[in-house]
């Protein structure tokens, strides 16, 4: 699906280009206007045009450093390349989706866009209760009749990543910070811990799971505890990495740092997803009325997953490294998930020669040898905060 997808966007951004989508897709021909202009200077064919509303839905703050907060600038980033409008409500949880949803349909939005993967269950429902709406529903990997599935397989990045964070250990232990209600938790855990054994064979990958804040703390202070000297976050928040920065440990994050990583002088690299592309052609397809529901998988192959160069803070050797593992896993020559694999209680789980399909990576629910899980350090939110509600632009 996703070279058809790709195939998709290239035709359609050569569309766009020929129609001069990106300077505002105003249909104008040889400088004559399409319909006749008012006083106001509003052509009719302005004034018969409808407004084309989509609507975003993020689980996180939106103006807080973290996961949401880089999608919504995603979005914004790509709304001056289409005629769509758009509009977000933050800080949702899943009891609140239903409320989220109805408030964005009762302002216009015909299209609901859904920034988090806690959403995707819970988004089927909403969508079938609403069928005159369409979604595009993040973590989904099944489309169905007014729902866009779209999913990545950022467990990719993190391969990488712990394979630069054994490559740059003297203890051969790896912390990683989790928040499990991230997007494929296990297959992450799992893909670090394979990525540090091809650096040494009897690595250690150590689990602390936290959400936010004091729970991430003392995850921290618990894997350096436990002797490991690089940490890898893979968290909403950009927490993980600025107190790992503040301790003088060396960690690797999972945002974009692009535009400020010379602020954290002991981070080695970063893995991130993009969002880009993939809005730009939804709104573009939305705009143009051939938006179909389909489903897409994001990769290091297409772009959506993706790994930083090496940072000052990494020892010398680790950009080859990275240069030489990212393109064979991209083409698919380096599989993540093959040969044999065993569990932590050293059962084979995978037989030598063999391959986990994309769904059985998706639905892993047990860890590789070499991978050891702390108590949680997740304390349970009884009282959750309401939200008003309010629509954002």
């Amino acid at each position: 699906m996703a070279k058809s997808w790709l195939k998709k966007v290239s035709a359609l951004l050569a569309v766009c280009l020929m129609l001069g989508c990106f300077s505002g897709c105003n249909g104008k021909d040889d400088g004559e206007t399409s319909g006749s202009t008012s006083e106001t200077g509003e052509t009719s064919a302005d004034a018969e045009k409808e407004v084309i509303k989509v609507g975003y839905v993020f689980n996180g703050d939106c103006d807080i450093d973290g996961y949401s907060a880089q999608a919504n600038a995603q979005r914004l980033a790509v709304s001056a390349y289409t005629d769509v409008e758009s509009c977000y409500i933050d800080n949702i949880n899943i009891t609140d989706l239903t409320d989220a949803v109805n408030t964005l349909i009762d302002d216009g939005c015909t299209y609901i866009i859904s920034g988090s993967w806690l959403f995707n269950n819970a988004l089927t429902d909403v969508a079938g209760k609403n069928m005159n709406i369409n979604f595009v529903s993040h973590g989904a990997r099944v489309r169905t009749v007014n729902v866009y599935a779209y999913t990545e397989q950022v467990y990719e990045g993190a391969y990488v990543a712990g394979m630069a964070a054994a490559f740059n250990s003297e203890t051969e232990k790896i912390g990683i910070v989790v928040d499990p209600d991230m997007l494929y938790a296990k297959p992450v855990i799992n893909a670090v811990a394979l990525g540090s054994q091809l650096v040494y064979n009897d690595a250690e990958t150590v689990v602390a799971f936290a959400s936010t804040g004091n729970e991430i703390y003392k995850a921290v202070d618990a894997l350096e505890d436990k002797n490991c000297d690089v940490i890898i976050s893979y968290t909403e928040s950009a927490e993980t990495v600025s107190y790992c920065n503040s301790k003088g440990i060396k960690v690797i994050g999972n945002l974009d740092y692009s535009k400020n990583a010379e602020e954290y002088e002991n981070m080695l690299m970063y893995f991130h997803v993009d969002h880009d592309s993939f809005y730009l052609a939804q709104n573009k397809l939305i705009q143009l009325g051939t938006w179909e529901p389909e489903a897409f998988v994001g990769t290091l192959a297409n772009g959506a997953v993706s790994v930083s160069d090496a940072l000052p803070a990494a020892a010398d050797g680790t950009q080859d490294i990275i240069d030489a593992l990212v393109p064979k896993i991209a083409s698919g020559e380096a599989y993540i998930f093959s040969g044999e694999l065993k569990n932590t209680s050293g059962n084979v789980a995978l037989q030598q020669g063999g391959t986990l399909k994309p769904a059985e990576v998706y639905t892993m629910d047990w860890y590789v040898l070499g991978v050891t899980t702390l108590p949680t350090f997740i304390q349970p939110n009884l009282e959750l905060e309401d939200n008003d509600m309010t629509i954002k632009q």
